[in-house]
């Protein structure tokens, strides 16, 4: 794992580029990218990510995939999908299988 620092990060965050952007120039994963700006207090760059089809998301959705799942299939973050799905007035399908599961 590369290691990298604040002003490194910064300059690449300051420029517009996503999370996933960032980590891929650095060397290092979304969740280290993630982790490191909360930490600075700076807000998330994955709602910038425009490879997120709110279309595609919402069909994944219906289907009764989680927000993970959806994240897998599309190749994105976990938080990228979260933010779409509630911009979508959904619920992750998590709470309901686990509704399910303890039925």
């Amino acid at each position: 794992m590369n290691k990298f620092s604040d002003g490194e990060l910064l300059e690449l965050y300051l420029q517009g580029l996503t999370n996933k952007e960032i980590a891929v120039r650095l060397g290092v994963t979304q969740a280290a990218v993630g982790y490191r700006l909360e930490k600075l207090e700076m807000v998330n760059n994955c709602h910038l990510c425009s490879d997120v089809d709110p279309d595609q998301v919402s069909i994944l959705h219906n289907m009764g995939v989680t927000n993970v799942g959806i994240a897998l299939i599309l190749r994105t973050s976990v938080v990228s999908i979260s933010r779409v799905v509630e911009t979508l007035d959904l619920e992750d399908n998590y709470y309901r299988l686990k509704d399910i599961m303890n039925s």
